[in-house]
């Protein structure tokens, strides 16, 4: 479908995939893993990353930065391969995913989104530490947990059972993105 723009619009979202877990505990490095397999795969993955602090993407002595600085309240910057646009506004995670979905020139196989804990998107949570168990009783949607804890640690953790608990490490993120694909798989169209 074309809007008044003269640009695609798709119809459908494409499967919308959390990664969680603690500040440090390893997200970034997993979703690139996790993106790296599947852009191998042939997929087109979009990223939406949280930060909950603020950020600068554009820095001085950029004219994107000069805009910024100067009011503006959306920047826009294009090439003839990559547009970025900065917004002085929030977004929620359901704004930015319909977003993407609906200006993509091709539509996406997967949005992988790095954070949101509080969001009610399918999770994989990221247990890096035992401390961070706690994150467990935090969250909806939990599907899978990846952990650099030995699994048994998770064991008596009645609430979790049937949640498949997948070892950190190069086998680890293989089984993960397996899980990952199998749910894509079986994602209904709209």
């Amino acid at each position: 479908m074309m809007n008044t723009s003269g640009t695609h619009v798709h119809t459908s979202l494409p499967p919308v995939i959390q990664i969680v877990g603690y500040k440090n505990s390893g997200k970034t490095t997993l979703v690139t893993e996790l993106l790296r397999l599947g852009v191998a795969r042939g997929m087109r993955i979009a990223v939406i990353k949280h930060d909950a602090h603020e950020f600068q993407m554009d820095h001085a002595g950029t004219d994107t930065f000069a805009h910024t600085e100067a009011g503006a309240a959306a920047v826009v910057i294009t090439s003839p391969a990559r547009t970025a646009i900065i917004r002085e506004q929030p977004s929620t995670l359901q704004q930015l995913v319909m977003e993407l979905a609906a200006h993509a020139a091709k539509p996406y196989d997967l949005i992988l989104v790095e954070g949101f804990k509080q969001e009610h998107y399918p999770k994989a949570v990221l247990i890096a530490r035992e401390l961070d168990v706690e994150l467990l009783d935090q969250l909806s949607g939990l599907q899978w947990i990846y952990t650099r804890i030995e699994p048994e640690q998770l064991a008596g953790i009645s609430n979790f059972k049937g949640i498949p608990v997948i070892p950190a490490g190069k086998d680890g993120i293989m089984e993960l993105f397996t899980a990952l694909n199998a749910y894509i798989m079986s994602y209904p169209s709209n």
